[in-house]
């Protein structure tokens, strides 16, 4: 049964019917008193909303009544933001001086399809007597009286860091060690057909990908396995889809094949005499056909290849399994409550009292040894000492309903007890098919733009909802992505919850779905305020005309799965959709978007990632209330509306991948946020001062076309010392070596960032020499960089004193033609002492046509790096000690570098490639590399022998 949650809604509305703009033109308009009564009746309203929405589960009635405030609150909502809409216009008319500007701009605006006043008025009017008869129905439900407040703040959980997602895994010791058993064990007789499948089965919630997780990451079985591949194939075991995501596991890459075939044959080939490890996640099919298709290139790898099936049926371990089933069992008593009290108690605490003691462990009692049950509840728990609240969760009815037998009422319970707004959000994440990776940023923006995030004083909405995100995390309701380390998503048993809480509010219209019929789907979009569209192979594009009847919908979500094959959609289909908040089309094949898009007024977020779009409908510019607008790898893209600069509640533009000109006054968006990508232009309505202004910039922004900068004035005028909530930044030239490097100087001169930036990019700079903020030691010790990149500074002839970032983790240097020597100067010194790079893991110096010599670096200078990749340095014969580097790269170099190899000591992986002229390697090379594993020489084709080796030191 899906659930009725209104508070945050109607406390929304009444907090825009005191907005100042409303203020000022309800009294120009005469609906003074109108506006008024309609704030007060929802007030009214919004005392008795808890208790209401507390008695709808027991409360038909109840139920009935919250359905109809729904609907008339949904309308409120629409019309009153309408009337924000026509406020703000008119403020910005207002606005307007020159007569040439004000009719450019009335031009754009004219064209706006907003209500006549006096029909604005009469919908305000009829509202009002709708909210009146329901809330007089009050009465007659009982409902108690009572001062509205707003949920308590919570804080930010102390708990919630970097690592909040690595969640502890207990009890699973032995179940891992028995399965590394049958994974490295070389004994034959396991084989059928030379490959061994082994299956994981269990019950949803007992932690078999975890396990399987676990298993996969194990350093011995990385060694084990030339080639590991992770799938999660859930229940649509489709063929095609399943072999070419098995493909781009192996091989790390996007594979363009689209038919069975010559997958298959690309999948064969690249298992021919390899040992791999397959894990196939969360298997449903029951079909042994499926299996026997899908098995067929798998039959070419080479003997002790592993298949790992993790599954919650039987039968899918009958059909694949080669050898008995491995059924995970619960965790034990002891485990459990370890588990738990990781979840719920504060780390260190010690006051937890004997009584909260002894319910904790009859709650996780019922949990019966299921983790992502103990987790949500311990989630749940979490710092609370109220023993009421403990003994509320351990009496809870649901321990005993057989309303949802399919969902685990611990999960049900950690839901029961979240604040309105996070269940909203959560239920509005049942959009996402199941095993769907989404971001934290985007989802966030998403709930902004459906008015879901409660304003907390000044703190920025984005952090609010970043809070909201954590919490539903800390919870277990998200999860990090087992593919994308960037990405959540949700455990399936979740999101089977979410589905069932938002029931046909929130409606996804995939195949299923399309195939049970035209009026039935009809019906359901009909009332449905969210949806998205599962693009398919089997559906029709005439599933548009379906939405025609969605007239209440705010959002409309994309996912595309296969070819989409429209270009276009239609006007009809947009002019149905005037309630839109969210539009989102990313990866989709659009070439365009209908001019009618400007009558979408209450559109938020607009997300076109990955099309094919040319241009944006200058009507675009007059979405006034439009907050995100992604654009991101839009390779076609020509301009953005040259009016776009009256987008001034635009908090979030991605251009990321984009190589586009700035419309004119860009600078006038003093809200943006995000910016990733600013193209300049030598015109100073385009120009680098357009930045100026955009203070509440951070994140990431890359600064294309600086030579259109002429000097330090016209750099400075970007203030990029005063943008301290800036954390990746990239500057950038054209690649063109007849440009006066002079000219660069004086412009990064003038780029110099707040110190608090942790990511600098500079590319194709022309200058001899770097500016005095980064070559003066004093100046770089104050900078908080991690990463440093330099690509293409070609004139330079000296590299910065780097080794003074105190944070320094990553950097790559890499085609500084000018550069002959690297000395001491690159680790700098400070009061004559050196100090090195304290904290660099990653080092990559790369077509350095011209080095000759890297001297000057102390053994101990970088006493953490990890990875060294040297690449396309000709005349560099030898390298510096350093005691700590484990993973060498050599490629393409000189001979007489690898004579230096011995005295890296340290190393377990080195890798000797396109050393062409090489003929044997030189005597004594491995002998003292003790701690080495894996020795990779590829494309030296001086001797046979040595054109290709890729494999553990212990195959030799």
């Amino acid at each position: 049964m899906a659930e009725l949650f209104l508070s945050p809604l109607v406390g929304a509305l009444v907090e825009k019917l005191t907005d100042s703009a409303i203020q000022e033109i309800k009294l120009q308009w005469g609906v003074k008193e109108e506006l008024e009564n309609l704030s007060s009746t929802l007030s009214t309203v919004r005392a008795v909303l808890k208790d209401a929405e507390d008695q709808q589960v027991t409360s038909s009635a109840v139920r009935d009544w919250l359905q109809k405030l729904k609907d008339v609150a949904y309308d409120a909502d629409d019309v009153i933001d309408e009337f924000a809409t026509k406020a703000f216009r008119s403020k910005l008319e207002g606005a307007v001086q020159t007569s040439m500007v004000r009719n450019l701009y009335l031009s754009c605006i004219s064209r706006i399809p907003f209500l006549p006043r006096h029909e604005l008025a009469n919908k305000i009017w009829e509202i009002r007597e709708r909210l009146d008869k329901i809330a007089k129905e009050r009465q007659d439900l009982h409902l108690k009286q009572g001062e509205w407040r707003r949920e308590p703040k919570r804080r930010r959980l102390s708990l919630i860091s970097s690592v909040i997602h690595e969640s502890k895994v207990f009890g699973r010791v032995d179940d891992k060690k028995k399965i590394l058993e049958l994974l490295l064990s070389p004994n034959e007789s396991v084989l059928l057909k030379d490959i061994c499948v082994i299956a994981i089965v269990g019950i949803g919630g007992l932690g078999k990908t975890t396990l399987a997780q676990l298993i996969y990451n194990d350093k011995r079985v990385e060694d084990h396995f030339e080639i590991r591949a992770w799938v999660c194939v859930s229940k649509d075991f489709d063929i095609t889809r399943l072999t070419k995501a098995i493909i781009e596991s192996m091989t790390k890459k996007s594979c363009d094949l689209k038919e069975i075939d010559p997958l298959q044959n690309n999948l064969k080939e690249i298992l021919m005499g390899k040992r791999f490890l397959l894990v196939l996640d969360d298997v449903w099919s029951e079909d042994p056909s499926d299996w026997k298709r899908l098995q067929a290139p798998l039959s070419f790898g080479e003997k002790g290849s592993r298949i790992i099936v993790t599954t919650r049926s039987s039968e899918v371990s009958r059909i694949m399994s080669t050898i008995p089933a491995y059924d995970l069992k619960g965790l034990d008593e002891n485990d459990s409550w370890s588990l738990f009290t990781g979840r719920a108690f504060t780390v260190g605490s010690s006051d937890v009292s004997q009584k909260l003691e002894a319910i904790g462990k009859k709650i996780v009692k019922k949990c019966k040894g299921l983790p992502l049950a103990i987790e949500s509840l311990g989630g749940l728990l979490h710092s609370n000492t109220d023993e009421s609240k403990w003994e509320s969760i351990l009496k809870s009815e649901i321990w005993e309903s057989e309303v949802r037998k399919n969902i685990l009422p611990a999960l049900k319970l950690s839901y029961d007890h979240l604040p309105a707004n996070l269940k909203q959000c959560f239920a509005y994440c049942s959009l996402f098919p199941k095993n769907t990776d989404f971001g934290k940023e985007l989802l966030i923006q998403k709930w902004i733009a459906e008015g879901f995030i409660q304003p907390e004083g000044r703190k920025r909405l984005e952090d609010i909802g970043s809070d909201y995100f954590d919490i539903l995390t800390w919870r277990s309701f998200f999860q990090k992505s087992r593919t994308i380390y960037s990405k959540f998503t949700m455990h399936d048993m979740i999101h089977d919850l979410a589905q069932s809480i938002s029931g046909e509010e929130c409606f996804k219209v995939d195949n299923d779905s399309y195939n049970n019929g035209d009026v039935e789907l009809r019906s359901i979009l009909a009332k449905a305020r969210h949806s998205s569209l599962i693009w398919e192979d089997n559906v029709s594009p005439q599933v548009f005309e379906i939405f025609h009847e969605s007239k209440r919908l705010r959002t409309f979500l994309l996912i595309v799965y296969s070819f989409w094959p429209i270009r276009q959609l239609s006007s009809d289909f947009f002019l149905k959709l005037r309630c839109l908040r969210v539009l989102d089309l990313a990866g989709a094949n659009v070439t365009e978007l209908p001019d009618v898009i400007g009558h979408l007024i209450h559109l938020r977020y607009i997300d076109l990632s990955s099309t094919n779009i040319t241009r944006l409908p200058e009507s675009t510019s007059s979405l006034y209330n439009l907050q995100t607008l992604r654009l991101n790898y839009c390779k076609q893209l020509v301009e953005l509306p040259k009016n776009s600069s009256n987008l001034i509640n635009l908090r979030h533009l991605g251009l990321e991948g984009c190589r586009i000109s700035m419309p004119p006054g860009l600078g006038k968006l003093t809200n943006l946020q995000t910016l990733s990508m600013f193209s300049v232009d030598r015109k100073s309505e385009c120009g680098i001062g357009q930045l100026k202004n955009l203070k509440e910039l951070r994140g990431v922004i890359r600064i294309l076309q600086l030579e259109n900068v002429m000097n330090t004035k016209e750099s400075k005028e970007a203030n990029l010392k005063e943008k301290q909530h800036l954390d990746r930044l990239g500057l950038e030239w054209s690649n063109d070596i007849s440009r006066d490097g002079g000219v660069d100087e004086e412009v990064l001169k003038g780029l110099r960032p707040n110190t608090s930036i942790r990511s600098l990019q500079i590319v194709f700079y022309g200058g001899v020499s770097f500016p005095d903020w980064m070559m003066r030691v004093d100046s770089l010790s104050y900078f908080s960089l991690t990463e440093v990149r330099l690509l293409g500074c070609r004139n330079c002839q000296q590299l910065p004193p780097l080794g003074q970032l105190p944070y320094l983790k990553s950097l790559w240097i890499v085609g500084i033609d000018g550069l002959k020597n690297i000395g001491c100067e690159f680790v700098g010194e400070t009061n004559g002492v050196k100090k090195g790079f304290p904290l660099l893991e990653d080092l990559m110096v790369i077509h350095m046509p011209n080095l000759e010599k890297w001297c000057g670096v102390e053994a101990d200078s970088m006493p953490k790096l990890d990875k060294l990749k040297i690449s396309n340095c000709p005349k560099l014969q030898e390298l510096p000690h350093l005691i700590s580097v484990n993973n060498l790269s050599l490629d393409c170099c000189h001979e007489m570098v690898l004579r230096s190899v011995p005295r890296l000591t340290t190393l377990t992986s080195l890798s000797i490639t396109n050393f062409e002229g090489l003929i044997s390697l030189p005597e004594g090379l491995l002998q003292p590399l003790a701690a080495l594993k894996r020795l990779e020489i590829e494309r030296c084709l001086g001797q046979t022998r040595l054109g290709c080796i890729t494999s553990p030191l212990s195959n030799f």
